[in-house]
């Protein structure tokens, strides 16, 4: 029960760092020599249509200045808010963020959008979309081999990689 606890908070909080990835990839645009993200009406009206549940996150985005730790403190602002001690335990986000599993599964997403990039660029493609070609590619005999050699390289994904306190 407490491993899929656990799984099933590395899959939640993956889904909130891919959905503000996917607010990246396409609502970015610049003004004088700053990035934003703009989410036009309508398009928010379908992120909360199809995904309610990230559209608090996509409200916390929009018509904001982004950088690096804006999009990092905004994610975990949002992770902690919607899941740590309401959904799970007091410590399962601050183990989940600082696992293995949710760093390969991290690594694994990226790599996913670096081949996938000239399809994801084509056009503006729906959040569930990215999820259905994530989770086909994923299930490829490749990918869970590598995958499977990414979690053997040391240590219990189930643990943290540090001893430090978040």
């Amino acid at each position: 029960m407490a491993t899929d606890t656990f799984t099933n908070a590395v899959a939640d909080i993956a889904e909130v760092f891919m959905f503000e990835q996917w607010l990246r990839h396409y609502f970015v645009v610049e003004k004088d020599g700053k990035l934003f993200i703009e989410i036009p009406h309508e398009d928010l009206k379908e992120i909360y249509a199809q995904q309610e549940h990230l559209g608090g996150l996509a409200d916390m985005f929009n018509n904001s200045e982004i950088s690096y730790e804006m999009c990092q403190a905004t994610v975990c602002s949002f992770v902690g808010a919607r899941y740590d001690g309401s959904k799970y335990g007091a410590d399962v986000v601050a183990r989940a963020l600082d696992s293995k599993a949710f760093k390969v599964e991290m690594y694994v997403f990226g790599v996913w959008m670096k081949g996938h990039e000239q399809y994801l660029d084509a056009r503006r493609l729906p959040f569930s979309e990215w999820r259905e070609m994530y989770a086909g590619w994923n299930g490829m005999a490749e990918v869970k081999e590598y995958r499977k050699k990414l979690m053997a390289g040391g240590g219990n994904p189930n643990e943290p990689a540090s001893k430090s306190v978040h």
